[in-house]
């Protein structure tokens, strides 16, 4: 029995190293197929979809290629269930060029602004590759509206308790699966003889309370919906200590006006939310993540189709604004 069961090992292992011999590729057979990237949004008289060919890289590291794959002559084209519109060719500025050198290449479509609501359909077609499909639903227009006192402190901060809240509150569209409120100062500065125009944004608050320092404080960000509505609370003491930076900083020697707040509230559907929280890898500073999960919607391709709208709620300061300097 000894001798037979080496025998049998020594046939496995002998088998073994003539496989061995064979050479072992971890890259897996190419199947050429459309990258598809597009974000519709209500806030734009123009939409853009980016149309590319996925590659093979000559060894392992798909960073090793500098030559953009994008695709030109594609039929691009957006329906909204009973019109369909055409895109054409056109190429933009690429304002990081430290990997592709060569212009951002994309096709368009314009006039056309996506209405909250409605459902696009997204269809790419090039030649040599299979046709790729992808969904995407605009979020309904978000109601906006403000806490009892917010406008009161907003106009006249001083006279409110550092932790006053400038409250913000705005009904969810049931199509959106993220959303992100901001607040906004807007202001006019006279440069030499020249109005220009600035606006600042509103952190949510100081790391600690105890230490106000505009270096440490935190923003709003993009938040999984739980509910209809969703309410962001901003506090009084930044909100003073935005306007004083603006007004005793750059514009100290300068005509300052504050004109307006304003509060943008944007919402995602869920193939932008999804996208956006793969990409940033969950947003977990605690852990050490060493794959890079894949998040597609697009049908015969790869790629993501996504889509936001965006809302504003605007608050006309008064002309003798505290922080005015004329």
């Amino acid at each position: 029995m000894a001798r037979n069961s080496t025998v049998f090992v020594s046939f496995v292992a002998t088998l073994f190293l003539l496989s061995c011999n064979q050479s072992f590729d971890s890259k897996a057979p190419f199947q050429p197929q459309l990258v598809v990237f597009s974000v519709l949004s209500t806030d734009r008289t123009a939409q853009f979809v980016r149309v590319e060919g996925d590659y093979m890289p000559a060894g392992y590291d798909p960073l090793s290629s500098t030559t953009d794959n994008a695709i030109s002559g594609a039929i691009v084209t957006v329906r909204d269930g009973s019109t369909t519109f055409r895109l054409r060719d056109t190429v933009m500025n690429r304002q990081d060029t430290s990997r592709y050198k060569s212009p951002l290449h994309a096709f368009v479509v314009s006039p056309f602004t996506a209405q909250p609501g409605k459902a696009y359909v997204v269809t790419v077609q090039a030649t040599g590759y299979p046709a790729a499909t992808a969904t995407a639903t605009i979020p309904g227009k978000g109601f906006l509206g403000t806490g009892v006192t917010t406008l009161l402190v907003l106009d006249n901060p001083r006279g409110y308790e550092e932790n006053a809240d400038i409250i913000c509150n705005a009904l969810l569209s049931t199509a959106a699966k993220g959303y992100v409120g901001r607040l906004f100062a807007d202001y006019e500065a006279l440069i030499g003889t020249e109005w220009i125009e600035g606006r600042v944004e509103i952190p949510l608050a100081f790391i600690d309370p105890k230490v106000p320092n505009l270096k440490y404080v935190t923003y709003p960000q993009l938040t999984s919906r739980t509910a209809d509505r969703m309410v962001v609370s901003f506090k009084n003491s930044v909100y003073k200590a935005v306007l004083q930076s603006v007004a005793s900083g750059r514009y100290k020697s300068n005509k300052l006006i504050f004109n307006r707040v304003v509060f943008r509230f944007l919402q995602t559907d869920k193939n932008l939310f999804n996208y956006y929280n793969t990409t940033h890898a969950f947003r977990d500073v605690q852990s050490i993540r060493l794959d890079e999960p894949l998040f597609s919607n697009v049908s015969g391709g790869f790629g993501v189709v996504g889509a936001y709208t965006l809302d504003s709620l605007v608050h006309i300061l008064p002309e003798d604004f505290m922080y005015n300097n004329k």
